[in-house]
């Protein structure tokens, strides 16, 4: 019986091994590594691995040789092929002795991550395990890390390196969804970009970002017959996937708990407020006089203060005036009865909001996307000049290798939107670059041709892929329907999925800063 969680990764670029162990050992596997091939088949003829993932080119020994020797002995072990460039001789002879699938280097934690997860749920079902895990168990998780939010998203942390994902949507309140898109078992969802969509009768849709990168491993099909939990147990029975996370050390600083400061003398009360404000992935700091208060704004790391209006009556004023002194950057709402009296002393000073009974209306989501919205960081402002259509960008990175962005007609522009972004995040990161002016030819011709005189080739294209408006998928094996060459190699398409008018106009800000930051980070860093 093949050792659970255990994979032996066979190359020799120690580069491809140490990458695997960093991204699956995250994932709760175990790891083996080697750079000999004669070796790693005396060590996968040791040990039952659940996994071997195979480089076709080495040294002494190749990976058909490999695996001719391998099938003599251990027939029904799943092995990926690695390969700097899937040749069809090679391809063929792989697959005849029994590889499961290939991925082409170089390749993102997202691809190796999916390309695994696809083979051993495929190897799973062969062996009679009935349908892949789809973390149906998640419901009934005790939260072992607390929540952490990425704008309205949370994530909880497994020991795996995995995240069971939802969100606390605001504009929700008195509604039943009445249209719920949950992603796909397989799909690769990318920070900031949608992961979900939320409809509720008489309103456009609403995206839901995902708040880390990853696999989706399962999806919460119990939300989707008992839609309504999305919007009474967000932080419960509403989680909405679970996500095997592939840049979480990355993207872990964009993923921050919802700390609350909340000043209430009553304990009754404050008892209540504090379990609904956890139900909401909050974690709370109560003080119920002015000196804890004062301590608590000297040492608390909470960014909002929810200051309770009826349990302090006339001293409430006072209160928001030392929040005012103490915590200047402190975003501080009031939580007022219906009848409050003090709404104008309140106001004399600076408040964010002041809440009529939140807690009883269902208004607390909404103030609390508000109150902790991350501040929108500074624009560098719109370059002067009247903006023009791009075909492509152009940069070194920081490798020293030369990485071209070839954008479909219309996608891109100068000064504005989605081109405008990922110059200016370009720049913020000291790489000078060449932006080319003028509408792409996207010909497979000129396509390989342009990838001849780059180290590598991105090519940006809105299509119709059945995702929700701005979600991202990316093939690193593109079929232009000609011989590729090498030049092929080189090539990364990113298909965005367009919004209602065919483009990227129209995406909302978020999630257009987000597509930038992706293309970013991948133009500069392989």
């Amino acid at each position: 019986m093949a050792d659970s969680h255990a994979l032996l990764v066979v190359d020799d670029e120690e580069v491809i091994c140490q990458a695997c162990r960093r991204v699956f050992s995250r994932q709760g596997f175990s790891v083996d590594t080697c750079l000999d091939a004669r070796q790693g088949l005396r060590m996968a003829a040791e040990k039952d691995y659940e996994m071997i993932l195979l480089d076709i080119k080495m040294p002494n020994m190749d990976g058909i040789q490999f695996l001719e020797q391998l099938r003599q002995t251990k027939m029904e072990v799943p092995v990926l092929i690695i390969t700097g460039y899937p040749s069809i001789p090679n391809a063929a002879a792989a697959m005849r002795l029994g590889a499961s699938d290939y991925v082409t280097k170089p390749f993102t934690s997202e691809e190796i991550t999916s390309a695994v997860q696809r083979v051993l749920a495929t190897q799973h079902l062969r062996e009679g395990n009935g349908e892949p895990e789809d973390a149906g168990a998640a419901a009934s998780w005790e939260a072992q890390s607390p929540l952490l939010f990425c704008g309205d998203s949370w994530c909880r942390m497994e020991i795996d390196g995995s995240a069971c994902v939802g969100a606390v949507l605001p504009g929700l309140r008195g509604t039943v969804p009445s249209e719920l898109r949950l992603p796909r078992i397989g799909e690769v969802v990318y920070q900031g970009l949608p992961l979900a969509g939320v409809a509720v009768p008489g309103r456009p849709m609403v995206m839901v970002a995902a708040p880390v990168s990853g696999v989706v491993m399962g999806v919460n099909e119990y939300l989707a017959k008992h839609p309504e939990r999305l919007v009474t147990d967000p932080c419960g029975e509403g989680w909405l996937a679970h996500v095997c996370t592939t840049e979480y050390e990355r993207e872990a600083e964009h993923c921050v708990p919802r700390g609350v400061l909340l000043a209430n003398t009553d304990p009754a009360s404050a008892q209540q407020q504090t379990e609904k404000l956890a139900a909401l992935g909050c974690e709370v700091q109560l003080v119920a006089d002015r000196d804890a208060l004062k301590a608590a704004l000297e040492k608390s790391e909470s960014s909002v203060v929810l200051l309770d209006d009826p349990s302090l009556v006339d001293a409430g004023p006072e209160w928001v005036g030392l929040v005012n002194q103490l915590g200047p950057s402190l975003r501080l709402v009031v939580l007022a009865a219906a009848d409050g009296p003090r709404e104008t002393a309140y106001r004399k000073h600076r408040i964010l909001y002041y809440a009529v009974e939140p807690f009883t209306d269902g208004e607390l989501p909404d103030i609390l996307s508000a109150a902790f919205r991350s501040q929108e960081r500074a624009a560098a402002g719109r370059p002067s000049g009247p903006s023009e259509p791009i075909s492509g960008v152009s940069i070194t990175n920081r490798y020293g290798h030369r990485v071209h962005l070839l954008a479909a007609p219309g996608l891109l522009w100068r000064n504005e939107g989605l081109g405008a972004m990922i110059g200016q995040k370009l720049l913020a990161r000291s790489l000078p670059l060449l932006v080319t002016a003028g509408v792409a030819n996207l010909s497979p011709a000129n396509v390989l041709k342009t990838a001849a005189g780059y180290d590598r080739l991105m090519v940006l294209v809105a299509r119709d892929t059945g995702g929700l408006p701005g979600s991202l998928t990316r093939d690193t094996k593109p079929d232009f329907g000609v011989d590729p060459g090498e030049a092929m190699n080189k090539v990364t398409v990113l298909t965005v999925q367009p919004d209602a008018m065919g483009g990227l106009a129209s995406l909302d800000s978020r999630t257009t800063e987000a597509l930038a930051d992706h293309i970013v980070w991948e133009m500069a860093v392989y």
